[in-house]
């Protein structure tokens, strides 16, 4: 009997998804610096967890973030975490200054940060992700001022405090 023919093997292609080790949940991107930006401006609403798996705080609050991942129902949402332990660069350019330490961003941009984790539970999470505005590619909402007004709706007489 002749040996079986072994076939080539096709190279993996690279995911664009990382599971986070210490989440360790495919609902959770584990972002490095090299992804952190690209990842971020993907999504319309993201809330990052920076931790240190060592921290007692932190295992406490990734039973909540993996919890709140779980229950969002939002589109084009995410939850991703940080290990700043590996990733001590980052999270000195994004302002952690303990650990774990929440930040939503929208379209990239950060809009709100969360430090007491004794606070932050699933339920608030899932909500802040939930109801979370999505902001404009420049990083800020328009102002009502800036908002284009076709010809016929906008006013018939110049706004002036004069009568």
């Amino acid at each position: 009997m002749a040996p079986p023919v072994q076939q080539p093997k096709k190279p993996k292609k690279a995911s664009a998804s990382h599971i986070d080790p210490f989440i360790n949940s495919r609902l959770v991107e584990g972002l490095k610096e090299s992804v952190f930006f690209d990842f971020l401006s993907s999504k319309d609403v993201a809330l990052v967890m920076f931790y240190d798996a060592k921290e007692p705080q932190c295992e406490w609050s990734k039973k909540h973030f993996l919890k709140a991942a779980k229950i969002t129902e939002r589109e084009n949402h995410a939850y991703a975490a940080v290990d700043c332990v590996k990733e001590q660069e980052l999270c000195n350019a994004e302002g952690v200054t303990s650990l774990p330490y929440f930040k939503m961003y929208s379209k990239g941009k950060m809009f709100a940060a969360y430090s007491n984790p004794t606070t932050f539970t699933y339920h608030t999470m899932a909500r802040f992700v939930e109801n979370a505005p999505v902001l404009q590619e420049a990083g800020r909402p328009k102002r009502p001022c800036d908002i284009d007004v076709p010809a016929e709706e906008a006013p018939k007489k110049p706004i002036s405090g004069k009568k």
